[in-house]
């Protein structure tokens, strides 16, 4: 006489792995967008310095440094006082993160939304120069546009 026992279950999926089964193929917007990882690490590279209240108010001395020693039109940064680093540390942080959970799952859903992101990021920064911010922004602003016209073409691409 043979016991038949039960197969052993199927491990579930790792953290960077789309769930699936036998029957279903990861969804689209499960697949990844090559690059969304790069995308997120130019991120991580730009906003990590803005993580702190003490690099934040560095890297804000540096633009105000470059808008005088070029000479630039417009407003330069103002002197951030106690709040004003505050708040800006903990964009500097939400960023940061958000930057890492792009780099490690960089699925189309995830890049898509970041695309969206990249268009009101793209917004501000247009409305602040139109209200007289420094043209450093203008370095910020172009990098912004590059990224989502690449992440949005990633993302059409994963969703076909």
């Amino acid at each position: 006489m043979t016991t038949r026992t039960a197969p052993a279950p199927r491990p579930a999926p790792g953290p960077a792995e789309p769930a699936t089964t036998a029957l279903s193929a990861p969804s689209r917007w499960e697949r990844r967008v090559p690059l969304g990882r790069a995308g997120a690490v130019y991120d991580l590279v730009v906003t990590v310095g803005f993580a702190t209240p003490w690099t934040a108010a560095a890297l804000l001395d540096l633009q105000r440094a470059a808008h005088a020693a070029l000479g630039l039109p417009g407003i330069p940064t103002p002197a951030f006082g106690p709040v004003e680093l505050m708040f800006t540390a903990m964009m500097g942080t939400a960023v940061t993160m958000w930057a890492l959970a792009r780099i490690r799952y960089p699925f189309a859903s995830l890049i898509a939304i970041d695309t969206g992101g990249r268009v009101a990021f793209s917004a501000w920064m247009v409305t602040a120069l139109l209200t007289g911010a420094s043209p450093v922004v203008l370095g910020f602003l172009a990098f912004e546009v590059l990224w989502g016209i690449l992440q949005g073409i990633g993302v059409a691409r994963a969703l076909r």
